[in-house]
């Protein structure tokens, strides 16, 4: 299905004005194309949530040197408080918001505007469920119950009050909003940004392997995981082009055959980051100590010193360097933030293989050692005998995989919350693994609270929303 879209600067930095609320707005496809286009803008105003949540109660990623904000801290130390700037949803209930709306009102222009045709919409519908999706499933795994809405908040005679809902009330909306967005998706659009920074069949694909893996559904995660790899649109790099570190290029310039969904920024187009400046001028964020012992491991992994960090500084160098191993800065901070790329899927697999049975465990380490020979090293890793030793396994590939992008926590809770918190004590044993040896005893006790794995609701959602109750953990802290 070919599309004709706007150009990328005016796409992605359209906002709709105040009167997409109006009789006279939903009149024809541009329109409707501008409240999408603002859904996508707001997911890329909310990466540093993204960042933040995913990583600083992981061992990936630890606070440098530069000044710190003292909520980074507090976060970084287990220490979370409802007042903390960080813990703040409303950008992601935007997202959703703005999906919401071309949901309800999307249909209605095909009759006005003859220029919109029904396969259109659909796949602006389709782009919409995704976004809404995508959006409920960082909102669940970081806040658990939260409130379902899935009408949009159009003008101030609407009720803003609603409950929360139960975190499996959420999944299956996620789940429904994903599924139902697979038979309109796009495979491939006009240009390389749009295939890459909108949503197409794979994203949709690659983020329901993900919510599966969160559900335990792992049939189902085999069978979307397979629909990618089977595609022929997408693929692993080589490792090593002549000279030139091949898997650098999937972070500079971006864009690459393995990326799957990234937030698009281009300097040329007046879309910059805040990733140089977090990663680099500042050094508000390093990798860990523990994250330089996984690439010791082998000498031969390009992923890891002079690609993934600066072994002088543990500065994270993908999101600062032009190129890999050469110490050449990046001329402008507009790389690309991304959320899904085939490394992932190969080992989201091989997570979802582990968890059917040691008669799986061989082919899960094969797409493990996929993804290793990738990275250039010679010497595989054989099955363990234990369902916790191959996952073990796993977590230390995607540990050195996915540095610094936004996963490492999520995956920590995920293996450790699984089958009722069976692995709780691998969870623990992680993430004090890079705990001040001071804080650990604390940490280690606050980590018991299952609770405790979960954001606390800000105060100004509090007061927005009288319907709301503060998360168990937080009920009495200020």
């Amino acid at each position: 299905m070919t599309l004709a879209f706007s150009s990328c600067n005016e796409w992605l930095d359209v906002q709709p004005e105040n009167n997409q609320v109006s009789d006279e707005y939903w009149a024809n496809k541009e329109e409707v194309e501008a409240v999408l286009g603002a859904g996508y803008v707001r997911l890329r105003e909310s990466m540093e949530q993204m960042l933040v949540w995913g990583e600083l109660r992981g061992n990936g990623l630890s606070l440098g040197g530069g000044a710190v904000d003292a909520n980074l801290f507090r976060i970084s130390q287990w220490d979370i408080i409802p007042g903390n700037d960080y813990v703040k949803w409303d950008k992601f209930y935007q997202v959703i918001n703005y999906a919401n709306m071309v949901i309800k009102y999307g249909p209605t222009v095909v009759e006005k505007d003859p220029s919109f045709s029904e396969n259109v919409m659909e796949s602006y519908l389709s782009e919409a469920y995704f976004l809404r999706g995508l959006a409920y499933f960082y909102l669940v795994r970081n806040f658990r119950d939260v409130p379902l809405i899935t009408e949009p908040y159009m003008d101030d005679q609407q009720s803003f009050e609603v409950m929360k809902a139960p975190a499996n009330e959420v999944y299956q909306q996620i789940k429904s909003d994903l599924e139902g967005a697979v038979e309109y998706a796009k495979e491939v659009a006009p240009t390389v940004w749009e295939t890459k920074g909108r949503s197409t069949k794979w994203a949709i694909y690659a983020a329901l392997a993900d919510v599966y893996l969160w559900t335990e559904e792992y049939d189902k995660c085999l069978d979307v995981c397979d629909e990618v790899i089977n595609s022929g649109r997408l693929g692993l790099l080589e490792g090593m082009v002549n000279t030139t570190n091949n898997w650098y290029t999937i972070f500079s310039p971006g864009n690459s055959n393995e990326g799957i969904f990234e937030l698009q920024f281009d300097y040329e187009k007046s879309q910059t980051n805040n990733l140089v400046s977090w990663f680099g001028t500042n050094s508000r964020y390093v990798v860990t100590d523990y994250v330089v012992t996984l690439f010791e491991e082998s000498d031969e992994d390009i992923r890891g010193e002079g690609a993934s960090y600066t072994a002088e500084d543990l500065k994270v160098w993908k999101y600062l360097g032009a190129e890999a191993g050469t110490g050449i800065p990046r001329t402008f901070s507009d790389q690309n933030w991304i959320i899904y790329r085939m490394a992932d899927i190969y080992l989201m697999k091989a997570e979802a293989l582990v968890m059917k049975g040691a008669g799986n465990y061989d082919e899960a380490a094969e797409l493990i050692n996929a993804v290793r020979e990738r990275a250039q090293i010679s010497e595989p890793v054989s099955a363990a005998s234990t369902e916790i030793e191959m996952l073990q396994l796993l977590m230390e590939e995607r540990a050195r995989e996915f540095v610094g992008e936004g996963k490492r926590w999520f995956d920590l809770l995920r293996v450790g919350s699984r089958n009722g918190y069976q692995y709780k004590d691998y969870l623990i044993t992680q993430v004090l693994l890079t705990a001040p040896a001071s804080s650990a005893p604390i940490i280690r006790s606050k980590l018991l609270d299952e609770n405790s794995h979960y954001l606390p609701i800000h105060f100004d959602e509090l007061a927005a929303n009288r319907l709301l109750v503060q998360n168990p953990y937080y009920d009495n802290l200020n």
